[in-house]
């Protein structure tokens, strides 16, 4: 998938505009990785289970007996075949919305041939696949790449819970590749970005709420439409790669991080854009030509996460990008952060695109609390280990990044200058890589859970140039137990925390990556979800 990071495979520009294809990154073993950790404790006598894992009939009998773990068979609990469960967020009624991948991990090389999004309602335990028709109202698609052997589909790759301006809440959604080289005239083209909203039945997709790149390109004045939004017929435009979204506190618009170049001039490194809740495109800045010591970088824009305490356009969030040398050799990944102005229609750096250490080790994924602290989880050289965390403070209106590091005259030229952190927090640098960083907003603690299911709960103390950290909690999910074969490879994606009942939402999904032969015909494997109480976790 484009957000995974142990190795990466090149398509050529020609399989972008065919099939809509780009330089993506691989998963391989890393979802294989052992976790090391101690099995969670049981809980007091009768307090509930730390964790509760649901998933479909018979899919959950190698967590019998795992100490302080529900078991709960839910019949519904299926994706459709070649879809694996991936991002996740929760809405306001606690139903928790999960995209979807492919068993490849890699959204240019799909195993399925549908688009859709699962939703859990906890408080009746069903499960519900939606699956999103494209604009003729088809829902299944296939390539007419022989090659592609009755494939197509397409991919969520990240969702967002959103509060409307009417007060009720809005799911969006994005696709980083929604066409595969069909004939859109007749199979029609599926949303780049889209929306749900809640129904009398629950959660429902709403096309007029949902676009396409032509129809995104449509909203958006021609010049900056035709570099967001860039066609090479005969396909449709393209979105770029929209990977990751995040809302920002004071207009309420939403930053993305595109992560494909612009395949009619060679343009490799991705690009930012903002638009509104209609639509609209409100900002878009493409990443400039970046040659450190002359050395070319492409850059890839793969993480957005906002920050919370921030002004009016004076918004600010950070990026965290894959990068790779001209040879396509990886290159450790940076994070750097942007202020948005809605007023000014405008993405500014503020800060380099920095490494928290000249290490080789690489930005993984980051959140902020609501104090403006930035977490940032990090992975060792190997691309496969945790790091130890990183944590930049909001000190009086700016953090270390900027303050060290600002992005002012020719910055690419220093493109990943270390900015060392102002506290690495110990002891978190064990396991594999991280893909879930959330806060629960009731305590502050940091809640970072490895790719195995390594859970650490971080707690911080103090503020600005006087915190502490401790590790309130560490345990092992054991959902290693859950691997069919060897074939198979389990794993955490990115979590969500539902604050009003205080539980941690972790989708697991079961891969194939280089298990099979890709491409191969689309079939069925399960996938689960996990939740954890945070009140047992924390003990409160």
């Amino acid at each position: 998938m484009i957000q995974t990071t142990s190795r990466r495979r090149g398509l050529t520009r020609r399989q972008l505009i065919g099939a809509a294809g780009l330089t993506v990154a691989s998963v391989g073993a890393v979802a294989a990785c052992h976790e090391p950790g101690s099995p969670p404790e049981p809980p007091p006598s009768g307090g509930p289970p730390l964790t509760t894992v649901f998933g479909a009939p018979g899919s959950l009998d190698g967590l019998k007996g795992y100490p302080s773990t529900d078991l709960v068979e839910v019949p519904e609990l299926r994706f459709g075949a070649g879809q694996a469960a991936f991002m996740s967020t929760v809405a306001s009624d606690g139903s928790v919305i999960v995209g979807t991948t492919p068993f490849s991990d890699d959204q240019a090389r799909p195993t399925s041939n549908d688009m859709e999004i699962g939703v859990f309602a906890p408080p009746t335990r069903t499960f519900t696949r939606l699956v999103v028709p494209t604009t003729t109202g088809q829902t299944r698609t296939v390539s007419t790449d022989r090659n592609l052997r009755g494939i197509g589909g397409a991919d969520v790759s990240d969702v967002l819970a959103v509060t409307d301006p009417g007060g009720g809440q809005r799911v969006l959604f994005v696709s980083a590749l929604p066409f595969h080289g069909w004939d859109s005239r007749t199979s029609g083209q599926y949303p780049s970005v889209g929306q749900l909203v809640p129904g009398q039945d629950g959660w429902r997709y709403e096309r007029t709420l949902s676009w396409t790149a032509d129809e995104l390109a449509g909203r958006a004045e021609p010049w900056t439409a035709s570099q967001a939004y860039p066609q090479v017929p005969p396909a449709p435009r393209t979105p770029r790669g929209p990977v990751s979204i995040a809302r920002l506190p004071r207009s309420g618009h939403v930053v993305v991080a595109q992560y494909f170049g612009d395949p009619r001039d060679g343009t490799d490194s991705g690009a930012l854009a903002v638009l509104d809740l209609d639509g609209r495109l409100k900002a878009w800045w493409q990443y400039p030509p970046t040659k450190p010591l002359g050395v070319p970088v492409v850059v890839n824009p793969r993480e957005v996460a906002a920050d919370p305490s921030s002004e009016l356009d004076d918004e600010r969030f950070v990026l965290i990008s894959d990068c790779r040398d001209g040879d396509h050799k990886t290159q450790p990944f940076p994070i750097q952060e942007f202020s948005y102005s809605a007023t000014a229609g405008q993405i500014v750096p503020r800060s380099g695109a920095v490494r928290a250490a000249q290490d080789g080790s690489r930005m993984e994924t980051a959140c902020f609390d609501a104090a403006g602290n930035l977490y940032v989880a990090r992975t060792k050289a190997d691309g496969l280990s945790a790091a130890t965390m990183a944590v930049y403070p909001k000190l009086g209106s700016e953090r270390g990044l900027v303050r060290r590091a600002p992005a002012v005259g020719d910055w690419t030229q220093t493109f990943g200058v270390e900015c060392a952190p102002d506290y690495l927090v110990s002891g978190t640098d064990r396991g594999g890589l991280v893909r879930s960083l959330t806060i629960d907003p009731a305590t502050g603690v940091v809640l970072a859970v490895a790719v195995g299911g390594l859970l650490q709960a971080v707690r911080p103390a103090g503020s600005g140039a006087q915190m502490t950290f401790t590790v309130a909690a560490s345990v092992d999910l054991g959902l290693g137990k859950l691997r069919e074969s060897s074939k198979r490879y389990v794993g955490v994606r990115r979590g969500a925390v539902d604050s009003d009942r205080r539980l941690l939402w972790l989708p697991i999904n079961q891969l194939v990556l280089d298990g099979m032969k890709w491409p191969y015909k689309p079939f069925a494997l399960d996938q689960w979800l996990a939740q954890v109480d945070l009140r047992t976790l924390l003990g409160s």
